[in-house]
């Protein structure tokens, strides 16, 4: 099932967080779309904010000890085309948390109408193997679930 199947993703208050930041020149090509690129790196700055506000700013700056935040899968639907010149709100939250990993799901949207979903499974890991969540940790990313579907 693609990530806009679910109406419920296409929401921003199914999420608990949310950023905004405004479109670059640079993010749209010759037709004033967005570009892929562009929809990727909005992506990104949404799941550092939630991984910051869950494991602290060193997890992404200087992560101690060999700790890691690692990929396992990061997935993007496109829904509709986003433009220059405006802002975008990234809206993100959790969809699923297990031992030692757990989704990031997120929608972009401009203009209040969403216009890309992503989904990325996060591992947390020292030295490249998976390592379990803590209990503060989980209570954390449970805080942050995002709204089922109807």
């Amino acid at each position: 099932m693609a990530l806009k199947d679910d109406a419920t993703r296409q929401l921003i208050d199914s999420y608990p967080l949310r950023i905004r930041t405004r479109v670059l020149y640079s993010d749209m090509d010759a037709f004033r779309h967005l570009n892929n690129g562009a929809t990727g790196r909005y992506f990104e700055e949404g799941r550092a904010d939630l991984n910051m506000g869950i494991f602290g700013v060193e997890c992404m700056i200087d992560p101690p000890d060999g700790h890691q935040l690692l990929f396992a899968t990061v997935t993007i639907d496109f829904v509709r085309q986003a433009h220059y010149p405006g802002e975008v709100e990234i809206a993100s939250g959790v969809q699923r948390i297990g031992g030692s990993s757990y989704v990031i799901a997120q929608a972009a949207f401009q203009d209040g109408r969403c216009f890309a979903l992503a989904d990325a499974v996060m591992v947390k890991a020292v030295d490249g193997r998976p390592d379990q969540l803590t209990d503060r940790e989980r209570a954390g990313l449970q805080a942050l679930v995002i709204r089922a579907s109807a």
